[in-house]
């Protein structure tokens, strides 16, 4: 082979090789755009839904099919990938020690700030088990509250009030206090993977019981960290018809209800667990990071 012919040869792959390279990048581009496109499409639907629950006046019955409707699709829109609920999911079945446990996903406190036109993150996801609930931290994947399901109820036609099915507790064996704190002590200790590594020995503990008769007895824990100030930016909102009307910086959102907006708080660091006497968990909420967000159950 002449040089000529070999610089001709590596002229065009060379040509080749750009061409390969040049159709790469646009390929990449073009996905990227395709990506941007339907994130920004997902927070503007995100965005019209929060819209019309906040002032549209068809949706302020939240009992209603059409508002029950409409939260479950931004439930959607705003939960993580699938694949990244997985970890909640695994951290979920090691706190109940059931691998095979069925969980299912129902929100998170995801929102869409009308006042800052912009979505902010969630702090709280919650996944439920038969008749019990977990609050998970999609930044770490941990346990942070778990509790019953809230039970429903209402009246029959003679007057007298009915109520949802509710959990069976164990109360078979007879543990005194100090045997179900140090059930409470290995509990903790054994589930790091789900809550976190929670160093007890830097906390003040504060115990109790309470009881219930007919042998029902419940006993609780709580440790304690230092009080801190918390600033929260955004704001903490909360909206009920129970606000003291006279508070300063009340106003009333477009449904009419009146709302509050705590921009610094006084946060009390503490991890609480309660078990029956039987040994049984009733409850578990870590706060050593701040106040655990409110669940969301469909």
């Amino acid at each position: 082979m002449s040089m000529k012919m070999f610089k001709q040869l590596s002229l065009v792959a060379l040509v080749l090789v750009a061409g390969v390279l040049g159709l790469g990048l646009v390929r990449t581009k073009y996905q990227s755009t395709k990506v941007q496109q339907a994130e920004e499409q997902k927070i503007q639907e995100i965005k019209e839904i929060t819209e019309k629950l906040s002032t549209d006046s068809k949706y302020r019955d939240r009992t209603s099919q059409s508002t029950k409707q409409l939260r479950e699709n931004l439930c959607s829109l705003t939960a993580r990938p699938a694949a990244e609920r997985e970890k909640a999911v695994s951290a979920v079945r090691d706190f109940l020690e059931m691998p095979t446990a069925e969980v299912e996903y129902q929100c998170n406190n995801a929102f869409y700030s009308l006042d800052e036109d912009r979505l902010i993150p969630a702090k709280g996801e919650t996944y439920t088990v038969g008749m019990t609930y977990f609050v998970v931290d999609p930044a770490t994947n941990y346990v942070l509250q778990v509790d019953e399901t809230p039970g429903t109820w209402g009246y029959k036609t003679d007057g007298t009030r009915w109520f949802s099915h509710q959990k069976d507790y164990d109360y078979s064996a007879n543990y005194s206090q100090e045997e179900v704190e140090q059930i409470a002590k290995g509990f903790i200790a054994k589930h790091a993977s789900a809550i976190g590594n929670v160093d007890l020995g830097k906390l003040t503990l504060e115990a109790g019981k309470k009881d219930g008769g007919n042998g029902r007895v419940n006993y609780f824990f709580i440790w304690s960290g230092e009080a801190r100030t918390v600033q929260h930016n955004p704001p903490l909102e909360t909206c009920s018809e129970d606000l003291d009307k006279d508070v300063e910086g009340l106003y009333y959102n477009g449904n009419g209800v009146p709302c509050i907006k705590v921009y610094e708080s006084k946060e009390q660091q503490s991890l609480s667990i309660a078990f029956t006497s039987g040994g049984q968990l009733i409850n578990f909420s870590n706060e050593l990071n701040g106040p655990v967000s409110r669940a969301t159950v469909q």
